[in-house]
Formats: C-alpha cells, sequence, structure tokens
C-alpha cells in the first residue's frame, strides 16, 4: 500500500500512472472500438475515475492498473451498447416514416422527399446528373469525376453549380436533408 497521500504526493503518482499507461490502455481500447477518439475520451474517463478513487482509497500500482483496465473496459463496452441502441433507434426510425414541414400546408414523409428529389434530378442533363451523383453521392473531387467522364474541371464546377441551382430552386428548406438522404438510400 502507498502511504496516505499528501496533494503533492498524489498528483506526482498519478502524472507518473497516466504518463506509464495512457498510450497503452488506448491501444487496449482499440480493441472494442474503432474510433481514435472515442478511445482517446474513454481512457482519459478511466483515469478520471481513478484519480477519484484514489482520494478515497490507496492503490497499488499494480492494483491500479487492473483497476483501469476493468474500467476502460465497461467503458468500452458500455460505448459499444449505446452505439448499437443508437443503431437500432435509427433503424426503427426508417420504419415510421417521419414527416417534415417547410410550412403546415407543404407537409411531406422520408419517402415522397426521396421521391421529389430523385425527379428532379432526371430533371437535369445527363452529364449534370452524373457529375452531381459523383460528387455529393460517391464523394468523388472535381479532378477524379472530369477524368472519369472525359470533361474539363470547370465543367465539373458548372455542372455542380446548376444542380445545387435546380435543387435550391425546388427544394428550398430541404436541400441539405435531401443530400443525406441520397446518401442513405445509395449506401443503405
Amino acid at each position: 500500500m502507498i502511504p496516505n497521500f499528501g496533494k503533492k504526493d498524489k498528483e506526482q503518482y498519478f502524472k507518473r500512472l497516466f504518463e506509464d499507461y495512457y498510450a497503452p490502455f488506448c491501444i487496449y481500447a482499440k480493441r472494442f472500438v474503432d474510433s481514435r477518439q472515442t478511445c482517446e475520451d474513454i481512457v482519459s474517463e478511466a483515469f478520471i475515475i481513478v484519480w477519484e478513487k484514489v482520494e478515497r482509497d490507496q492503490l497499488q500500482r499494480e492494483t491500479a492498473v487492473e483497476y483501469i483496465r476493468r474500467i476502460v473496459t465497461n467503458l468500452c463496452l458500455n460505448h459499444l451498447k449505446h452505439h448499437a441502441f443508437e443503431l437500432d433507434y435509427a433503424v426503427a426510425g426508417r420504419h415510421k416514416a417521419p414527416v417534415y414541414a417547410d410550412s403546415p400546408h407543404a407537409l411531406y414523409t422520408q419517402k415522397e422527399l426521396y421521391e421529389m428529389l430523385t425527379d428532379l434530378l432526371r430533371q437535369l442533363p445527363e452529364q449534370h446528373r452524373q457529375v452531381f451523383i459523383a460528387s455529393y453521392i460517391d464523394e468523388k473531387n472535381n479532378i477524379e469525376i472530369a477524368k472519369e467522364l472525359d470533361i474539363s474541371v470547370k465543367s465539373v464546377v458548372r455542372y455542380k453549380q446548376k444542380a445545387i441551382e435546380l435543387l435550391k430552386k425546388n427544394l428550398k428548406n430541404y436541400l441539405s436533408f435531401m443530400l443525406l438522404l441520397m446518401a442513405v438510400k445509395h449506401y443503405g
């Protein structure tokens, strides 16, 4: 056991513990969670919990390391459970046909908005539509699109602008949602 900490002793002990084990525990968390930032957040939270624990109970270094490992594991599992819950909620939401309103006289379901977008895209000239889909759905850059369609980069920019103008004119408040919807439908 470590003797009772003074404030300075506790800070030194914790600083050393953090320096020695923060990175290894981030790598350990990566076994559970893909996001580097989430792993770092989880490990930071684990160290906060240990900081608070050391105030109440004195921990030996080996005990502290095992304690941190358990906390990181539990936090990762909680994160995964929460993420799974969010995905279940999103899937359930897809089946409910949400309603989007520009005004009380213009209520649309997600399906209706998707159909409106599809119809508008059909009104575009073929190359405009191809450029729009390649850019906003397939997430290609202007150079890739120009090479693929054998047109200039300036043409790609111009075609994207024309497509957006048409969509803005007809969809006003729904444009950002429509682009997201197209991506979901394309990949979903």
